[in-house]
């Protein structure tokens, strides 16, 4: 137990030091600037840009027991040392992790931690033996998942540990109120609107949040901690109960307090420092891997994917008779049914349950569905020990290319030549090598180009955001693909053209067609032009066209067309457009890029081809 084991540590411990006074004098001693120290009040590696002092990742002012704790770590290992000689047990019991390392420098005297009640009846429930990294992948329908999210599994010891769904959770997230609105929470999250906590519940919970209702793949890294780095990880999350967090989307996140966790329990490891101003978490979860933290990985995969592995072997007469079956048991008495063998129909019936289930887990499912779903596992299970088609594992996220980009490019349009330069701080497009991402997805941060033509050096487009979720529909899956961008752009490549701001989105459908995903998606444009009469225009939008993915190469196939209305005001009329572009990997993180395209607007028509080379980091 650990209450049992705590106590015959220090107690042997103690028993080996050599003798010293009960509170030792660590005046002259540099602790306060060591790496342990630092991780126990999560101080930056190096002073952040911009800022004049280093001050503390924690902005709850319960957490320090100095006046000025959060910025002076000199004070508060000071203030600890006071607190440990005038209230003991009091002060080891609410940092228990503190105590831990200070017993370790022979500073605080042994025991303390066998008088903690509450704390000691915590560590006996959860009695950790092992810690897992889980990686839930990215999901575009949520604002606060579309870079995906990690969190640690905790797993028990003894007979709980043989099953994950007996784990805990410890989660660290936004505290964001009830139905709050989307474009609020982007708002708040990138400017640190909103504290962020930790906190632990059932994994079950977690596995039914991620695989089951949003549908996403989940990851799970097992770290190699030793029982002594656990125990200070779980002592540190003891300290951190209720403490508050400002919570930025791109860098102070969930990802990043997890590094923050994980250099408490291993303080001579830097994880955070590459991550002082993105933390994306597939690129933390790669750090921890090449740290050579992690063990061989597991794949859990979404009820979705699971379902889709059953319908992959079946013709379309049986994917028809899938959804008779799941919308009628008596389907199952029906010559139709009943004319295969034993083997397709146990299929049939596996995926007619799959199906069922899936399509109603966001919902109270009604007695109907209750009793046909029963009656369709019974029939599953009268069919004895038979293996269903497994979904074959994806290539795993941390071997994907790297989130940010730097390119650059050469091309000519109206027969003048241009050079360009580009930076993405992230995340993806579909044109990018999908190994690793969401198929059909496009999720950009903060795209910046600058051009060089006609001896001039100007900007050419910046995007801020630029999302696209191509989710192909079929008789069993209906949903909506979208798109939505921001940004600045010159509208025919002249240096002499105004910059152009947009915003633009929309929503249709996309489908499976020639081995790619072929969409049309309506929406709107509206654009503000200074070289405009009428410079505020709105126009409709009609975006259309077929992406092919590949483990190395990529291509799409696309045609635009607005309408801002009639006349001869440069910010009216017709505006079509139509390209071609084909991405080719070099490697994990190069690749070559490829385009051509045509326009047709108020200017004239003109034609482009373009190279590029672009490199991932």
């Amino acid at each position: 137990m650990p209450l049992f084991r705590i106590t015959v540590q220090t107690l042997l411990l103690s028993l080996s030091l050599p003798a010293f006074s009960q509170y030792a004098d660590a005046s002259e001693l540099p602790l306060a600037e060591s790496p342990s120290w630092r991780a126990l009040l999560h101080f930056p590696r190096q002073t952040p840009l911009f800022k004049e002092v280093t001050k503390s990742y924690i902005d709850d002012r319960r957490f320090f027991l100095a006046e000025d704790g959060d910025q002076n770590r000199k004070a508060e290992f000071d203030a600890s040392l006071a607190a440990f000689a005038a209230k003991p047990t009091e002060t080891a019991c609410r940092f228990p992790a503190r105590y831990l390392w200070l017993y370790s420098q022979h500073l605080v005297p042994a025991g303390l931690l066998s008088d903690c009640g509450e704390y000691n009846e915590w560590r006996d429930k959860i009695d950790i033996e092992r810690v897992v990294l889980v990686l839930a992948a990215s999901y575009l329908n949520s604002p606060s998942s579309m870079y995906g999210h990690t969190f640690l599994r905790l797993d028990p010891a003894g007979e709980r540990s043989e099953s994950a769904f007996l784990s805990y959770a410890l989660n660290f997230a936004a505290s964001i109120p009830p139905d709050e609105n989307g474009m609020l929470y982007a708002y708040r999250g990138i400017l640190g609107g909103y504290p962020g906590l930790f906190s632990m519940q059932p994994y079950y919970e977690k596995i039914q949040e991620y695989s089951r209702l949003e549908n996403r793949d989940i990851w799970e890294y097992p770290l190699s901690l030793s029982a002594a780095q656990i125990d200070l990880l779980l002592a540190h999350t003891w300290e951190l109960r209720n403490i508050n967090f400002d919570y930025y989307f791109f860098d102070e996140n969930c990802s990043f307090r997890l590094l923050e966790l994980l250099e408490v329990a291993l303080p001579g490891l830097d994880l955070t420092s590459q991550f002082a101003y993105a933390a994306m978490p597939v690129d933390t979860v790669r750090a921890v891997v090449e740290s050579g933290l992690t063990e061989a990985p597991n794949y859990r995969p979404s009820k979705r994917r699971e379902l889709e592995a059953v319908l992959a072997g079946l013709d379309g007469e049986q994917r028809k008779l899938v959804l008779q079956l799941a919308a009628n048991e008596q389907v199952l008495e029906q010559p139709a049914f009943l004319n295969f063998s034993v083997a397709v129909r146990q299929q049939l019936v596996v995926a007619a349950y799959r199906y069922l289930r899936y399509s109603s887990n966001r919902e109270q499912r009604t007695p109907e569905q209750a009793r046909r779903s029963l009656k369709l596992l019974s029939q599953i299970q009268s069919y004895g020990v038979q293996s269903a088609p497994q979904p074959s594992t994806p290539r795993r996220p941390d071997l994907g290319h790297s989130t940010s980009m730097f390119g650059v490019a050469g091309g000519t349009r109206k027969h003048q030549q241009y050079a360009d330069m580009e930076w993405r701080i992230s995340y993806h497009d579909a044109l990018d090598v999908v190994s690793g991402y969401p198929p059909g997805a496009t999720l950009m941060m903060g795209q910046l180009k600058v051009r060089w033509q006609e001896d001039t050096l100007r900007l050419q487009r910046f995007d801020p955001v630029a999302i696209r979720s191509l989710a192909p529909r079929n008789e069993f899956f209906a949903p909506l693909s979208w798109q939505v961008a921001a940004g600045l752009e010159r509208l025919d490549g002249s240096p002499e053209q105004s910059l152009v701001a947009r915003v633009s989105g929309g929503a249709g459908v996309s489908r499976q067609f020639l081995s790619g995903i072929a969409y049309v998606i309506p929406g709107a444009r509206l654009e503000h032009n200074d070289d405009a009469e009428t410079r505020l225009r709105i126009a409709p939008k009609v975006s259309a066209g077929l992406l092919w993915q590949g483990d190395r190469w990529a291509s799409e196939l696309s045609v635009q067309y607005l309408d801002f209305g009639g006349g001869r005001d440069v910010g009216k009329g017709v505006r079509q457009s139509m390209s071609l572009s084909t991405n080719l990997a070099l490697s994990t993180n190069q690749a070559i890029r490829a385009s051509v395209d045509y326009r047709k607007e108020f200017a004239g028509e003109s034609a482009a081809l373009e190279l590029s080379w672009r490199r991932y980091f």
